[in-house]
Formats: C-alpha cells, sequence, structure tokens
C-alpha cells in the first residue's frame, strides 16, 4: 500500500482521481490484476450474468476473484467483477450515460447526492424490507446508513460495504523518546484519556522537535472535536447545529489551539512531498488519524504501535466519532436487476461480508455479530476499540452531502478556514453551517 493509500488526500476529487477509496477499508475493494477487466465466475449461469463494480486496489485481485466464485453458487447466475481504474466518478458517469454502467456498483459518500438526483441509482427499501434479502437493515449501525438516503430523508439508495471508524494510531517509540512513560491506551484504560491528556502528550512530542498530530480538511479528521468533545454535531432532522452548542464551540476551540500552538499540523500547510502518513512511517510523527486500513502496511514497519480512541471528557468513555465508509448501489438501469439486487443483499450480508473481510487488514464490518474480524491475529493490540468506535460512530452527516455542490464545496472551504490563522471557533462553525445548511 502507497503513502497515499495511508491517510487521506486534502482534496476530495484528487481521492477520485488516484482511485484509492479503497483505502477506506474496502479488503471489500479489491480490484483484479486486469486493467479495467471483467472476472468470469465459471460458476452456475442458469440466472444469466451481473456485474459488479468498484475502484481497484491492485493487491487483491484473488480475493475478488473467489469472492465472484461464491456469488456465483450463491445466486445462480455468472458474476463479473469490473475494476474502474482512474477517475472513478468520471468513467462511471460515462458508462452510465453510455448504458455500459455495471449492475451494481460503488458509491462514495461525496457522489450519493449526485446519483440519486440523476436518478442513475434505485431505491434499495422495498428489497432490503422484503423477505428475499438474506440482511435486514436493523443489522446495520443507524449512523452508518443515514447519507445513503435522498436529501428530504426518504429512500435507501445505497447500502455500506464495510468501515472504518476514526482512531488514534500512535507510535510507541516516538512517545518513548518524548518522555511518555504511560502510551495513549494505558491512559485510557487508566480513565484519565482526555483532552487535556493529548494536549500534554502532544506537547512533549513537540518538544522533543518531532510532529505530534497532522489533520486535513476531510471531515473524517476535524469533524471528531465536535462529537468527542461531547458537541452536538446535527438534530434529529439532519440539520447541522454546531454553531450553537457550547460544547461543540469547546472542542473547535481546542483544536484550533491545537493548530495555533504547532501541536498538530495542517495537512494543507505542509512543505510539498511530505504527509502525514509517510512522516509516521518514518518515525517522525507521533499519531495519525487514520482508520483501519492502516495495517496491512503497518505490520512491516521496525517500530511499536498500537491505537487509541479518540478523547473524551472523561477520560473514559468511548465518545461518538467519525465512521468512513462507502456503499454498493443499484443501477437504475441494470440489466439484470433481479440478480443484481441479490448479489447486493448477499455482498453486505454477515456471510458475504465475512468471507471478503477475513484475513483482509483493512477493514471493519458495517454489519453487527463479526465483532472477531477487527481483532484477528491480536493486532494491533487494542483492535477491539475498533468495533467500540463503530457502534458509537457515524458515517458523513447527510447535510455534508446531500448536495452535490456542497460536498465538493465544504472541504475547500475548510482549507481555506484553516489555513487563516483569525479564524476562531464561532467563525469556523458559522461559515460551514452557512455552507450545508443554506
Amino acid at each position: 500500500m502507497s503513502d497515499s493509500l495511508f491517510s487521506r488526500p486534502v482534496d476530495r476529487r484528487a481521492v477520485l482521481r488516484t482511485g484509492i477509496f479503497g483505502a477506506l477499508g474496502l479488503a471489500a475493494a479489491p480490484a483484479l490484476a486486469a486493467c479495467g477487466g471483467g472476472s468470469g465466475s465459471g460458476g452456475p449461469s442458469g440466472g444469466g450474468s451481473v456485474t459488479w463494480g468498484a475502484w481497484a486496489n491492485p493487491g487483491e485481485g484473488e480475493r475478488y476473484k473467489k469472492f465472484a466464485e461464491e456469488l456465483s453458487k450463491k445466486i445462480s447466475a455468472k458474476v463479473n467483477f469490473q475494476a474502474v481504474v482512474g477517475d472513478y466518478e468520471a468513467k462511471l458517469l460515462s458508462q452510465l450515460s453510455g448504458g455500459a454502467a455495471p449492475d451494481a456498483f460503488y458509491v462514495g459518500d461525496g457522489m450519493m447526492a449526485k446519483f440519486i438526483q440523476a436518478k442513475q441509482i434505485a431505491d434499495l427499501s422495498d428489497y432490503i424490507g422484503s423477505d428475499k434479502s438474506p440482511v435486514t437493515l436493523k443489522e446495520f449501525p443507524e449512523g452508518l446508513y443515514q447519507w445513503c438516503k435522498a436529501a428530504d430523508g426518504t429512500g435507501l439508495y445505497g447500502l455500506p460495504v464495510d468501515c472504518n471508524p476514526s482512531v488514534l494510531w500512535f507510535n510507541k517509540d516516538v512517545l518513548s523518546s518524548a518522555g511518555l512513560s504511560q502510551d495513549p491506551s494505558q491512559l485510557f484504560d487508566a480513565g484519565s484519556w482526555d483532552f487535556d491528556a493529548l494536549t500534554a502528550v502532544l506537547e512533549k512530542v513537540r518538544a522533543s522537535g518531532k510532529k505530534g498530530l497532522i489533520l486535513a480538511n476531510w471531515w473524517f479528521n476535524w469533524v471528531w472535536s465536535i462529537t468527542a468533545f461531547g458537541g452536538k454535531l446535527q438534530d434529529e432532522a439532519g440539520k447541522i447545529v454546531f454553531a450553537d452548542d457550547p460544547k461543540a464551540q469547546e472542542g473547535l476551540g481546542w483544536l484550533l489551539e491545537q493548530f495555533k500552538s504547532g501541536n498538530i499540523t495542517y495537512a494543507g500547510s505542509l512543505p510539498k512531498g511530505q504527509s502525514g502518513d509517510a512522516l509516521f512511517l518514518a518515525g517522525q510523527l507521533a499519531f495519525n488519524n487514520v482508520g483501519r486500513w492502516a495495517l496491512p502496511t503497518l505490520k512491516s514497519v521496525k517500530f511499536g504501535y498500537d491505537i487509541a480512541p479518540l478523547p473524551s471528557p472523561t477520560g473514559k468513555d468511548i465518545m461518538p466519532v467519525p465512521v468512513a465508509t462507502a456503499a454498493i448501489a443499484l443501477n437504475a438501469k441494470a440489466k439484470n436487476r433481479e440478480k443484481a439486487l441479490e448479489l447486493i443483499g448477499n455482498y453486505v450480508s454477515k456471510d458475504g461480508q465475512k468471507f471478503r473481510l477475513s484475513g483482509g487488514g483493512n477493514a471493519v464490518p458495517s454489519i453487527t455479530g463479526l465483532d472477531e474480524i477487527a481483532t484477528e491475529g491480536g493486532v494491533p493490540a487494542h483492535a477491539k476499540w475498533f468495533n467500540d468506535a463503530v457502534a458509537k460512530g457515524y458515517a458523513i452527516p447527510n447535510a455534508f452531502v446531500s448536495n452535490p455542490k456542497t460536498a465538493t464545496d465544504l472541504p475547500v472551504l475548510v482549507d481555506k478556514l484553516f489555513k487563516d490563522p483569525s479564524t476562531t471557533a464561532a467563525s469556523f462553525s458559522q461559515a460551514v453551517t452557512k455552507l450545508v445548511n443554506g
């Protein structure tokens, strides 16, 4: 896995260009070795054929080939996988306009609203609520699929394939060299992992000459400062309300202070060629705020590492934090709609996720009852916190992405605000709220 797969780029359009949504956790998103090709299943074909498409991770082609074979037997149809390489969104839109898109395909959170509005994907509500589906909506944490609904909260246009919660990976060697006698996992176990504790750790690391934490303008990297602090991000209707919440303002104020002090570095201000992932791997960064997708790369490093939850006001609680995910959707003009629905249901079912994710090491199931997948092999030592974070967490707020223009403009606005030293918690909140609620 390259550096660009280890952390999130600042620009979401760059994410799509590089096709790295597979790093959202998708042992569920391996690709075939053949560029853009499909994989025949060789299985039963009585139900015809059906194709699903996704962004590509070239290293995991065999997993998809085997999964296609298993799906073929399960749904009695020839199953093909189509790797969409390069600029995923542009290529998929081109396929859709030309009538050549897969029957089912992955949709990233920044793309969902555009596809719903253009009526390019179909509502899955009737299927997922029927006895034909091998999975029910109740099996998914409610916070993981709200972004798959239309702007008015109706319908269900995708199902989360798997996920990655926001946690803090830490380099034990960097912390030890900075004079820390307890690492964050030990502090959490002791009930003292609050924001003062994190601040103290960051200050010691900075004094040692190394960087503490690098955060980007991707929602996953900053929204936790609101909810982990106990603040309210959105109301029951999905309206963004953190501008009026005292705890949210306190959390954002803390984050901005860390930027100003140098305890936390804004990724957009790094010199060209530097990145949080590279610095973490090089032993120059104490923390990296990424998901479980980091694990395959870290297995080969020489330093000690583990994870800790984001801090909490009490120092002992798992707080609601962002969970990165992607969805699989049904092409509104699927050539084999019946089998495409069966494919989707089996793809995200307990059996499907267990088959896809076991041994993959870079994702957490998006369905309950598979906790052992995230903890397999006992690496990292406190991997159980992945499951705890998912259970309490939430996917991207619908208000951030229900309008295609908002989805594009939000990271640009956040970048501008983070680069402006005069930005306050109030001015940040007002600007973001005006954009997303407007």
